[in-house]
């Protein structure tokens, strides 16, 4: 079982040390949902770590959120979620065991929507996410959208990429279809996407599969 701790954004300077164990972290608006969904994602996972749950007090975004967190922590390996997430049993175990078992950097969960092709919800081996970018978990120009798509098309051009379609990690969004993604993300990953991401080995058939 995980060990949920409930934190407001302004908490992140210090540190957060969770030695080889994983590390979830769950930025958050709503506290009433963060704290269901915290409750049910950490008695799920089947496994030790610590799910940190973090209050966007200042609307920083969950980009900036994931990063800061990824900054002032330490831990074997680091996962992103919301507080609209639904786990199936052994969650995050198995997930765990793919990631060792693939030699992977990303492992991507069944969120229900995209059949394990983007890691919307995933748990990174925080060396592979460290040489990414050099230093920040998700590329810092989005805000809210793209980030995880740009990660996961990075990770599948390496072939770091693994799913388990047994890890269960839902977005319950009940307006999800009908609402607009972030435009200026958008735009960020359209010019990123047509440099490569600065990167030589981006599989061109990888990133038309999310043009």
């Amino acid at each position: 079982m995980l060990a949920v701790d409930m934190i407001s954004s302004s908490d992140l300077d210090r540190e957060f040390v969770v030695p080889g164990q994983a590390l979830v972290v769950m930025p958050f608006l709503n506290a009433t949902l963060a704290r269901r969904a915290s409750q049910q994602l950490a008695s799920r996972a089947g496994c030790s770590g610590v799910l940190l749950a973090i209050h966007d007090d200042n609307r920083e975004g969950f980009v900036k959120l994931i990063n800061r967190a990824f900054e002032k922590s330490q831990s074997a390996t680091f996962a992103y979620t919301a507080e609209d997430a639904f786990a199936g049993r052994d969650w995050l175990a198995i997930a765990s065991k793919a990631l060792a078992r693939e030699n992977a950097g990303l492992a991507a969960f069944n969120d229900g929507k995209w059949a394990g092709q983007m890691a919307a919800f995933g748990l990174a081996d925080r060396l592979w996410a460290k040489s990414v970018y050099g230093g920040p978990f998700f590329f810092p120009d989005y805000h809210s959208h793209y980030a995880d798509t740009e990660l996961s098309v990075i990770a599948r051009s390496q072939m770091k990429y693994c799913y388990d379609a047994n890890a269960i990690l839902v977005e319950v969004d009940w307006q999800k279809d009908s609402k607009a993604v972030n435009e200026v993300d958008r735009l960020v990953f359209k010019n990123r996407k047509n440099n490569a991401f600065q990167s030589k080995n981006i599989s061109r058939n990888i990133v038309e599969l999310f043009a």
